[in-house]
């Protein structure tokens, strides 16, 4: 008997895996599709205007799809195209089926300012935490950051209005209902909560195709998977990740200072005090129950 249910628990983790894994695999395979389209449009407009055989437009799309503005278009494309699936398929097999309680859960627990502020700094916190790891690998490997950073400007560098719609806006809307969405509700079928948070932020490091980032997003996907269980809705994960991608942009106008080791260690420290604190509070407030809404 106790065979049988080791047996059976060895198939509910292996199924769990397999199926979040297959849903990451199909939207990465998308946008894979996405680029292909993209680089054999531009071989076939050179083919048709110059009259070029394969090799000379293979050629002449490889030296367009190296232009950064042409990867941030296309970046933008496959990121938008991705949304229209996964925004729809997350409603469809999770979003409809919220009850009048969960609507009437995220109205009176989750849409507070006390809500929006833990948010807000959890994210500062979790920005420098990120520039902290993404340090480290820089000490420890310089050519595999080198190369990261090569691979950054080459996908967002090419226009600063179109970064700021594929990281800002498509970005989060899109890995949110994928990850906080399809992902992460599958897993809830088969695992405790902790597992869940811990799965889908591995997978979350994956989704994101290479080790440098990878990494450094593992706290940030465990967070927004907490934050989502918490919420019961993608909703407050979405806003989550819009702010913390946009302090990748914000960052570069604050002062010198505030782009240093130390000031990040510091903001680190102070933003985890601070969401404990206001934790803390709230959670006192309910086991008197004296908890109010803000």
């Amino acid at each position: 008997m106790e065979n049988n249910r080791d047996a059976g628990a060895g198939r509910k983790f292996v199924e769990g895996i397999l199926v979040s894994f297959e849903i990451m695999g199909l939207f990465l395979l998308l946008q894979i599709m996405v680029s292909f389209v993209g680089a054999s449009a531009v071989m076939a407009a050179y083919m048709l205007q110059t009259g070029a055989d394969v090799e000379s437009a293979q050629y002449a799309a490889l030296n367009v799809m190296m232009d950064s503005r042409y990867m941030t278009t296309l970046t933008v494309v496959a990121t938008m195209v991705s949304a229209v699936v996964s925004v729809p398929a997350y409603w469809l097999i999770w979003g409809r089926k919220k009850t009048a309680e969960d609507r009437k859960y995220f109205r009176e627990k989750v849409l507070r300012l006390r809500t929006f502020a833990m948010i807000v700094i959890a994210s500062f916190g979790l920005y420098y935490l990120a520039l902290l790891i993404a340090a480290v690998i820089a000490v420890a490997s310089p050519a595999v950051m080198e190369e990261y950073s090569e691979m950054m400007d080459a996908a967002l560098g090419g226009s600063e209005v179109l970064a700021l719609l594929a990281a800002v806006i498509l970005a989060p809307i899109n890995e949110e209902c994928i990850m906080r969405g399809l992902i992460l509700k599958n897993l809830q079928r088969f695992f405790s909560t902790p597992v869940v948070i811990i799965v889908q932020a591995v997978i979350f490091g994956i989704f994101h195709a290479n080790w440098v980032q990878g990494f450094y997003v593992l706290p940030v996907g465990a967070a927004l998977g907490y934050v989502a269980v918490k919420s019961r809705s993608v909703v407050p994960c979405i806003f989550m990740h819009l702010f913390y991608n946009s302090l990748s942009f914000a960052v570069e106008m604050f002062p010198e200072f505030c782009q240093t080791g130390i000031f990040a260690v510091g903001v680190v420290i102070v933003s985890a005090a601070a969401v404990w604190f206001i934790g803390r509070t709230e959670r006192d407030a309910q086991a008197s129950g004296t908890g109010y809404n803000i």
